[in-house]
């Protein structure tokens, strides 16, 4: 579901509708994700953070499996070593 902040934004004619998408939408292959390097996502995210690390997990679960995705180097090194 879309946050509320960006349906006040489209209520308020700030925003359009179609420029809303849900995740869940782009998962399933229902909507395209970025279709250019311009493009900028947002994500709106709420609920308990336990649940965002349990379905990041799935996600990242299912994309090995499946062979998909692109690997992401993050730092050099742990900053927290």
């Amino acid at each position: 579901m879309v946050g509320q902040k960006w349906m006040d934004l489209v209520k308020a004619g700030e925003l359009s509708r179609d420029e809303l998408v849900d995740i869940g939408d782009v998962v399933s292959g229902k909507r395209p994700g970025r279709q250019s390097d311009d493009e900028i996502v947002i994500m709106s995210v709420g609920g308990m953070p336990v649940e965002d690390v349990a379905w990041g997990t799935k996600v990242y679960r299912n994309a090995l499996e499946r062979g998909i995705g692109q690997k992401l180097n993050l730092w050099t090194e742990p900053a927290l070593a």
